[in-house]
């Protein structure tokens, strides 16, 4: 009711998949399927886990040549999951983007592909239309706290405040004073 997203941030093994998966198969939506998007080589993996684990899930992989992804378009409503490519999601940002494309969830695996709020992978995805949102990553952190700022604002807009505002609070005190006051 409050619209929180979520983000499950753990080693590799330890479920991030099977976890997304249960819920994506208890919250369906007739016509509005959940997107997962991922890096490329991945995107076999989460079809296979899908058959695997929820059979019951309608899965496209959204990939290949324009032309059949501009195929596949007619096809999505028809699919309860929808997997991507980082990348994919980049070259096909126009349609991807239209406020009427909307999915149930719009989920990030390796979210730390959106790790810099500058870069274009990040402001695309933020553009998504989904009910809920789930970041799900090994390292929410690897370098600075302004990377788990770009996570979030992903998942919850403004809920760690504006990036001028989080840089001055949080990001210079702790990565410049080690958080000393």
């Amino acid at each position: 009711s409050y619209r929180f997203a979520g983000i499950l941030a753990d080693d590799m093994g330890l479920g991030k998949t099977l976890q997304t998966l249960a819920v994506l198969s208890m919250t369906r939506v007739e016509n509005e399927p959940s997107l997962v998007v991922c890096p490329k080589s991945l995107l076999y993996n989460w079809k296979n886990e899908a058959q695997k684990f929820a059979p019951s899930l309608k899965v496209l992989v959204y990939d290949g040549s324009p032309i059949e992804r501009a195929a596949f378009r007619a096809e999505i409503p028809k699919h309860d999951l929808i997997v991507m490519s980082y990348n994919t999601l980049k070259k096909d940002e126009e349609y991807f983007a239209r406020a009427e494309v909307r999915f149930n969830y719009a989920v990030l695996d390796e979210a730390q592909f959106i790790k810099n709020h500058a870069t274009k992978s990040a402001q695309i995805a933020k553009r998504l239309n989904a009910r809920f949102r789930l970041a799900l990553t090994g390292t929410p952190l690897e370098n600075n706290v302004s990377e788990i700022w770009s996570v979030f604002d992903f998942l919850m807009p403004g809920f760690l405040c504006s990036y001028a505002d989080f840089s001055k609070r949080f990001h210079k005190p702790i990565m410049d004073k080690s958080d000393a006051a």
